[in-house]
């Protein structure tokens, strides 16, 4: 490889389901934090920063006045709530989830790759990620947790995804190429924010062709290939500008 490449990993829906452990924990979150049920909101592929503030948004106007008074100290006190609700949810975790088709293969063949390194970015809280990760035996192990990027941070996903780059060129003092794995639209729109090449698998919410819609630059059905992941890797450190060029090429 001609450059050094990070796969930027998402874990719910790509690397593995955890039922609806998460969203039990997020919505005791907000009880705890308002004292209210949180009103329902679309949360694929959200992080949880931005759950936090689409609970609070969805609510009548004047009781998301009342938080929104409250500010940065609102979505704060959520994302510690968050990390707080984890806590001792490993048994319930364990016997809801599951590891998607062909995921340790893939994770252990790009580890054996030279240049690669495989980071969590990911819409939880750092909490519930290593969890969810410890509960479906896939950590320890080749996903670099401390490098990971986490839920907790404000503004779009791509911020993570700018997050991971910024890390990664630190550790390798030079520019790298990025590759985000993921499941939904909004993976793949940060990705591409972020200039990085995106892979949509279908596995979890949104299908084959609604990645697609979204402008991904691969998608598959699943991981059960996972030569194809890293054949596509590979061609990223060879030749990172080849995603600018294909994009503009469309």
């Amino acid at each position: 490889m001609s450059r050094p490449v990070g796969v930027c990993w998402d874990i719910d829906g790509t690397l593995l389901r955890g039922g609806r452990v998460g969203g039990e924990v997020l919505r005791r979150a907000f009880v705890a934090v308002t004292g209210r049920e949180p009103p329902p909101v679309p949360m694929g592929g959200m992080t949880d920063h931005l759950v936090a503030e689409a609970f609070r948004d969805g609510l009548p106007p004047a009781e998301a006045a009342e938080l929104h008074r409250r500010g940065a100290d609102y979505t704060r006190e959520m994302v510690a709530a968050i990390a707080r609700e984890w806590h001792g949810r490993g048994p319930e975790l364990a016997e809801v989830l599951t590891v998607l088709p062909g995921v340790p293969d893939a994770l252990a063949r790009l580890a054996a790759r030279p240049r690669v390194d495989q980071l969590v970015v990911t819409g939880n809280v750092r909490a519930g990620a290593e969890l969810k990760l410890t509960v479906a035996g896939l950590s320890p192990g080749p996903l670099d947790l401390e490098g990971g990027v986490y839920g907790d941070l404000p503004g779009p996903r791509s911020v993570l995804v700018h997050t991971a780059r910024a890390t990664l060129e630190r550790r390798h003092g030079g520019r790298v190429a990025l590759v985000v794995v993921g499941d939904t639209p909004r993976d793949v729109e940060a990705a591409h924010a972020a200039g990085a090449l995106a892979v949509g698998v279908a596995t979890g919410a949104a299908t084959a062709a609604e990645l697609t819609a979204a402008g991904a630059d691969h998608v598959t059905e699943d991981l059960s290939d996972p030569a194809a992941l890293v054949a596509i890797v590979t061609a990223a450190g060879e030749d990172p500008g080849a995603t600018f060029r294909e994009r503009a090429d469309r």
